[in-house]
């Protein structure tokens, strides 16, 4: 059975054949750290050059420029060059080399596969090994550079950053060795960014002299962004793959999965409601959410709130206890939250078994896509269908509407401008994507809009909402976008603190998204983040 709860395990499959050289350069592209949206920072800073030292602060604006001041306002030009250079590779976000091939037939090297350009203006070389950029080589006229990278540090994304490599350069006419440059780095996390923490170089030339430089930042401060980010008071128990919703200014959440990934049991849902008010959100300390009720354990279910009561649709319940084998059912669970009696009432169950899907409201109409239907030991039906109920119905019934022309799970799914939007997910054929269909109610048709950016396992796990400003979704990197308002692209407006997936993204109001739960390849996330989205149209 594939995993059900923020992952892509998908078992045993075929020994893939060897990517090829364009393919080893994109997976490299795709697993290095990049500053997206990035808001630019500050930092004490001390620097040290053979035994002088000085101190100041050091300023990167949005853009990478950098301002240092110090006591010392001379012979500083080696850290404008080596923090220039740190700074611009990090926001360097071109595309992938794609014009490449295999230079050799040599699969053991211990540095990976060497690569070349087909570009005839190009003479470089590239190795790479898994997904790290081991070497560079940038080769003229009269000289030749080879970069080689010893040592990677992964952040909590599981992406890399360089932290021992070493630059050699020669002369191409002699063959001398002219310089050799060893680097040692070190990064510090601060909110979602990974910023450089030190830098200690040992430079040797030709003519028998050699140089160490340091430079160490500290009390690093990230500048406010576009979008203003402060966070509320966190979960008392992070949850992943649950459901959502905020009314009467406060926000709920119900439902979700306690454990590890691939750690699946009845003792592990969540059967709580969970409130916290908006209005008076509290500092960011325990103990500010409420329980409101509760109800049958649930995982992967989806949950909206309509003139202000609360309905949850569907999610899949565990049969197992800890330690057992899973058997897990995906429900037809269709119920509302009575306020007054603190009980779910049970509503017209689902035409069939749903869980890892979502749904939204378009004005009194909830709609229902993706998911499958899990029958514990049976296979797993994806659904290709997608249903609508309109909630200002006495009798609530659910009709069928137009194909999607897709079967996908753990996706997002949202209302906007008079439509509904399927954003990202696990394909039935388990790969992951960052694919948009929209749904036309007038129409009644299918139609596909415009990709998420980034590369396709930023799909899996997304969340998005529309409101009055405009609609918003939010990846596991933690870039949160916004679809643009001819809604043919997708514009980065911010980065969350805490990147994650299997989340949820509501609005708090028109002006305000809150982002909730969830998870990172590294924990649970219990911290709750406000964003707010009023922004100028363009």
């Amino acid at each position: 059975m594939a995993c059900v709860a923020g992952c892509a395990g998908l078992g045993l499959a075929a020994e893939a054949a060897e990517p090829t050289a364009a393919e080893q350069m994109r997976k490299e592209h795709d697993a290095r750290v990049v500053w997206t949206v990035f808001p630019g920072f500050s930092a004490d800073v001390v620097l040290s050059q053979d035994g002088k030292s000085a101190r100041g602060t050091v300023t990167v604006d949005a853009e990478g420029k950098l301002t240092l001041k110090t006591d010392q306002t001379e012979g500083l030009e080696w850290v404008q060059r080596t923090l220039g250079s740190v700074v611009s590779h990090r926001l360097s976000d071109s595309g992938a080399i794609a014009n490449v091939e295999y230079a050799d037939n040599n699969t053991s090297h211990p540095l990976g596969r060497l690569i070349k350009s087909l570009d005839a203006t190009d003479h470089s070389l590239w190795r790479v090994k898994g997904d790290v950029l081991t070497e560079v080589h940038r080769i003229h006229d009269k000289s030749r550079m080879i970069i080689s990278v010893s040592e990677v540090t992964r952040n909590a994304e599981g992406k890399h950053l360089p932290r021992n490599f070493t630059v050699t350069t020669w002369n191409s006419e002699t063959g001398a060795i002219q310089s050799t440059r060893q680097v040692f780095n070190e990064w510090l996390r601060v909110g979602s960014f990974d910023l450089p923490a030190r830098m200690l170089a040992a430079n040797a030339k030709a003519d028998g002299t050699r140089v160490v430089e340091e430079i160490v930042l500290a009390n690093h401060k990230l500048a406010e962004g576009k979008v203003k980010i402060t966070e509320l008071a966190p979960l008392n128990a992070p949850i992943t793959s649950f459901g959502a919703a905020v009314a009467g200014g406060h926000l709920y959440v119900y439902g979700g999965h306690l454990g590890a990934a691939h750690d699946y049991s009845k003792d592990l849902q969540h059967d709580k409601l969970l409130r916290l008010n908006l209005a008076q959100p509290g500092q960011a300390t325990p103990g500010q959410w409420e329980v409101v009720a509760e109800g049958p354990r649930r995982t992967g279910l989806a949950m909206v709130a309509y003139n202000n009561e609360l309905y949850r649709i569907g999610g899949w319940e565990a049969k197992n206890a800890k330690g057992e084998k899973w058997d897990l059912y995906s429900t037809r669970d269709f119920a509302k939250f009575d306020a007054k009696t603190g009980q779910w009432q049970e509503l017209t169950p689902l035409p069939q078994g749903r869980s890892s899907h979502d749904a939204a409201l378009q004005g009194s109409k909830l709609y229902v896509v993706g998911g499958w239907e899990m029958k514990g030991k049976e296979e797993s039906d994806w659904h290709d269908t997608a249903w609508m109920c309109d909630l200002s119905q006495s009798k609530l019934e659910w009709k069928e509407i137009a194909k999607p022309g897709f079967s996908r799970r753990a996706l997002a799914v949202a209302a906007h401008g008079g439509k509904i939007y399927a954003i990202g997910g696990m394909e039935d054929t388990t790969d992951m994507t960052t694919a948009v269909n929209v749904y036309d109610p007038q129409s009644n048709v299918w139609s596909k809009g415009p990709k998420v950016p980034g590369e396709d396992s930023e799909g899996f796990g997304l969340s998005a909402f529309g409101t009055a400003n405009g609609l918003f979704a939010s990846c596991r990197s933690g870039t949160v976008y916004k679809l643009a308002t001819d809604g043919q692209s997708w514009e980065a407006i911010s980065k969350l603190n805490h990147p994650r997936m299997s989340h949820r993204l509501v609005a708090a109001d028109g002006n305000r998204i809150v982002v909730v739960g969830g998870t990172s390849r590294a924990k649970k996330i219990s911290e709750v983040e406000s964003l707010e989205v009023k922004l100028a149209a363009k």
